[in-house]
């Protein structure tokens, strides 16, 4: 907007040197009736243009006469262009006829002929005396107009050869202005042949002067008609004319100043109150009403705790959307600073057709139901008519992919990854048992897993969805992201079959997001051939790799990564292992549920948790063997693995921060759920 505001004040500076350039043509003298006629004409656009370039020429001739220059200045031009526009407008004739005739582009007020820019120039350029010769003569019958055409013509293709249409008009004109600069010539007749219009002028307009220091014109004898009309000697003509121009010309700057500037202050109010409009357009107020129509909707008893930002902060905190932290097929996200000093990451939301703004609000009012220790919390959002913003928590480790796949990054020692796999876990179970409608991540990967900077990792949740119960086809509609982006490596192949997002979906993707933590190899690499020289299968994605070394145990510590050979626990990765085979398992029926994962990873790999949670459940809520008589195996706390999934698992308290009556309505849904049938099989003695 300044820079805006400094360009207007430099016009207005730059006002009075254009206002003392004005246009010095004489445009009072063409028969303005008959060109009016002529060019309201719709078939008669040739000829209009014809008028128009006729009575150019002609005023010209009139000030060549005086200035011996062909045309006005190349300074001026644009002035001229604009007085002749407006006096042809102001004379009752078309204001497209200057447009579609294209004055000061084919019509021009300023003639330079191949480098010639005097009369005198013209005048001594060859072959112009056979021009003279030729239209010497009345040109009022048609022969003698053809003679003088053909030898212009001629005249025309030696001095300019092969060029393009608008020189080839130039160069007439500046021909048309040198021969009746030469005096005793009727000017309108010459006109009238040159541009084949009859009727330019009530007036007969002839150029006659005397030759001026080294201008030796042609002794011709002066025209009948000429001699007629004495009165109208252009010279006195233009001698009364420039000295009334001198005396009326300093008024009419003070008065154009004046009015100028008040043009100009108005224009500088409507700029201003039209950046006003486009702001408040961008900020809205329907977002607002869908905001507060979509909190009306929202369930009794939620709580959404979180900011409605403006476009405003949303650009000064991102310092003008340039600190990006990184993008995906959702969107930009960029770190930003609030104006109470925090620290956020703030997603730029691709604009979709096919999510309204009512969506984003219902979108926006879930997420801000959701509160959990290992969710990424939503500080707020920014919705416009065309932008949309979500403004969340900044996690200063960035996320798990970063550790793992790329250097410069700080290696994560065991112990860490072994707690990463808890958090994550945490969050699913949260997901899937205390969210009411149960919800679906539908997009585990490392790249969603962000590390605080204690290394607590918490889950991206953007783009939930609603799970189905696996009884119906389709995914619930009620919420506004149906469709799970397809990940390659991470997607659980019964959705590639069915399109339908269970809560079995997201366990899939979690065992290959464990897979990842213990071998720091990406998904899609994959890993031995089983020769033992390292190389990557490049036929073979990780899950079918892993799947040799985890069914053989003298094979299992090929598994780990190399940066974390010297501290790994040999019964942590056993654990690990058994887990990442019960979560991928082909078949979703046969995978475990994310209470159940939590419950033996805090059993087997955190006592402490686990210990916590036999306490409240009892020793009676955990049961070896099972339905399949398979025997559990000691771990180094002296726990056995479940055999089974059966009921006695279930209902088990949850490290998930929920109120009492999301979680009792949990513990209903849970134990009354299908979901918890026993699995048909289970790898290695797991449940």
């Amino acid at each position: 907007m300044r820079r805006r505001l400094l360009a207007l004040l430099l016009v207005a500076a730059a006002l009075p040197a254009a206002i003392a350039a004005e246009c010095p043509l004489d445009l009072s003298w063409p028969n303005y009736e008959l060109m009016a006629s002529v060019c309201s004409d719709e078939n008669g656009h040739s000829k209009c243009c014809r008028y128009i370039n006729a009575v150019i020429a002609v005023s010209s001739a009139m000030y060549a006469n005086t200035t011996g220059i062909l045309g006005v200045p190349a300074e001026i031009s644009d002035a001229c262009i604009g007085n002749i526009s407006d006096t042809l407008v102001s004379k009752g004739i078309l204001p497209t006829a200057a447009s579609f005739c294209g004055l000061g582009i084919k019509i021009q007020v300023s003639y330079q002929c191949i480098g010639m820019t005097t009369v005198l120039q013209m005048l001594q350029s060859p072959n112009f005396s056979d021009v003279t010769r030729s239209c010497a003569t009345l040109l009022s019958d048609d022969v003698s107009c053809k003679r003088c055409l053909n030898s212009g013509l001629s005249y025309l293709r030696h001095l300019v050869g092969e060029q393009d249409n608008v020189t080839l008009n130039t160069c007439r004109d500046a021909a048309f202005i040198a021969f009746v600069s030469q005096g005793n010539i009727s000017t309108v007749d010459t006109a009238s042949c040159f541009f084949s219009v009859q009727g330019l002028s009530a007036l007969q307009v002839n150029i006659s002067v005397p030759s001026p220091a080294g201008l030796i014109a042609p002794n011709i004898a002066p025209s009948p008609l000429a001699m007629q009309i004495p009165g109208e000697h252009v010279t006195g003509v233009l001698s009364k004319h420039h000295r009334s121009y001198k005396l009326a010309l300093f008024p009419a700057i003070g008065a154009l100043v004046t009015g100028l500037a008040v043009i100009l202050m108005i224009v500088l109010i409507l700029l201003i109150r039209k950046k006003s409009r486009e702001l408040e357009k961008i900020e809205g107020t329907n977002p607002l009403d869908a905001w507060s129509s979509c909190l009306k909707k929202g369930q009794e008893g939620s709580s959404t705790i979180f900011d409605r930002f403006t476009y405003r902060q949303m650009k000064k905190a991102t310092r003008n959307f340039g600190t990006v932290l990184g993008g995906d097929e959702k969107g930009t996200i960029f770190k930003g600073k609030l104006s109470d000093g925090s620290v956020v990451a703030i997603r730029r939301i691709e604009s979709s057709p096919k999510q309204g703004q009512l969506e984003f609000c219902k979108e926006m009012e879930l997420l801000g139901r959701l509160h959990h220790r290992h969710l990424v919390g939503l500080k707020g959002f920014c919705l416009t008519r065309f932008e949309r913003f979500q403004v969340y928590e900044y996690m200063e480790n960035g996320s798990l992919k970063d550790h793992l796949h790329s250097s410069g990054k700080r290696l994560l020692p065991w112990k860490n990854r072994i707690q990463i796999a808890i958090d994550v876990a945490n969050a699913l179970e949260y997901l899937h048992f205390y969210c009411d409608p149960p919800l679906c991540h539908g997009d585990i990967k490392p790249s969603n897993v962000l590390l605080d900077r204690n290394y607590l990792a918490k889950l991206a949740v953007s783009g939930l969805v609603q799970c189905s119960n696996g009884d119906s086809t389709t995914i619930s509609s009620t919420l506004v992201n149906v469709k799970i982006p397809a990940t390659p490596g991470y997607v659980d192949p019964c959705y590639v079959v069915n399109q339908v997002v269970t809560p079995k979906s997201d366990v899939y993707s979690y065992g290959v997001l464990l897979l990842e933590l213990v071998t720091g190899k990406p998904v899609a690499q994959g890993g031995d051939d089983g020769d033992g020289d390292g190389d990557s299968s490049s036929s073979k994605n990780l899950v079918e790799w892993s799947r040799e070394l985890i069914g053989t145990d003298y094979r299992l510590h090929e598994l780990v990564d190399p940066a974390v050979a010297d501290e790994f626990d040999l019964d942590e990765l056993q654990v690990m292992a058994d887990v990442i085979h019960w979560c991928t398992h082909r078949d979703g029926a046969a995978r475990p549920s994310m209470k159940q994962v939590l419950r033996i990873l805090y059993e087997r790999l955190d006592p402490l948790s686990g210990g916590l949670a036999r306490a409240v459940a009892g020793e009676e809520g955990y049961y070896y063997g099972g339905g399949g008589g398979q025997s559990g195996r000691k771990g180094k706390e002296g726990a056995e693995m479940l055999a089974g999934g059966g009921d006695g698992g279930r209902c088990l308290p949850s490290s998930s921060s929920t109120s009492r009556s999301y979680c009792s309505r949990s513990v209903l849904l849970e134990c009354n759920s299908p979901e918890e049938a026993p699995p048909q099989s289970s790898p290695r003695g797991l449940p």
